[in-house]
């Protein structure tokens, strides 16, 4: 994404991982991404889960209402961020922490499930901190990235993908690679063409937008 990169030159490429309290994510999948992590931070419950995993993280952030006290325990005081105030949720929380971290990357477990308005503001906050860092939220079918400007990716093909007009949509949409192409086409909300699931048949596969936001979906290609 081409305005992130340009805010974020001359910054080594540092990759933060978020586990939060919601439904417990694939371990195969967390297991991928803590491994491809520099930073691996805990919102709050989700110290719960890594918990479970025997995973330590390099920080719990949050006001603290969620964690165990057992798991709590286990945990050095150098490692737990006590914010307590209550105008944000223990997500956003953890993204401002790994912002100060000066993390490039920024990807989000654990934010599904349980509760849908919890999942909802999940997407608020990729909406909210796009401009400043890169932002992937990870369910067990899809990832889920805003776009502001442009994205590029090699994908395999048949892989089914999803622009959807969240918090405005965007305008002059153009896109290479995918079955559906569009061209200079605006995608609003309640308003055709539908961005649903189009599919990948060349790569790579890209996005430019002249005005506006997309949340971009893509399903998995690897069974979790």
């Amino acid at each position: 994404m081409s305005e992130i990169n340009k805010q974020k030159e001359g910054l080594p490429k540092k990759i933060a991982l978020i586990i939060c309290n919601g439904n417990p994510p694939p371990e195969k999948l967390l297991h991928q991404l803590w491994q491809e992590a520099d930073y691996r931070v805990a919102a709050d419950g989700g110290a719960n889960q890594l918990y479970y995993y025997n995973l330590i993280p390099d920080a719990v952030v949050g006001d603290f209402d969620s964690i165990k006290p057992e798991v709590r325990k286990k945990l050095p005081n150098s490692r737990l961020f006590h914010v307590k105030e209550q105008d944000t949720n223990d997500a956003d929380k953890a993204v401002r922490h790994c912002l100060k971290h000066e993390c490039t990357e920024i990807h989000i477990l654990g934010a599904e499930g349980r509760r849908n308005d919890h999942f909802l503001s999940s997407l608020e906050i990729l909406f909210k901190y796009t401009p400043n860092v890169r932002l992937i939220l990870w369910t067990p079918l899809e990832r889920m990235e805003f776009i502001l400007d442009n994205w590029k990716e090699n994908l395999p093909l048949g892989t089914i993908l999803s622009l959807l007009p969240l918090f405005g949509g965007a305008q002059g949409v153009v896109t290479h690679g995918l079955e559906f192409s569009l061209d200079s086409h605006d995608l609003l909300p309640g308003k055709t063409p539908s961005g649903v699931s189009n599919l990948v048949i060349s790569n790579p596969v890209s996005v430019t937008l002249k005005k506006g936001q997309l949340l971009l979906v893509v399903q998995h290609t690897t069974n979790y």
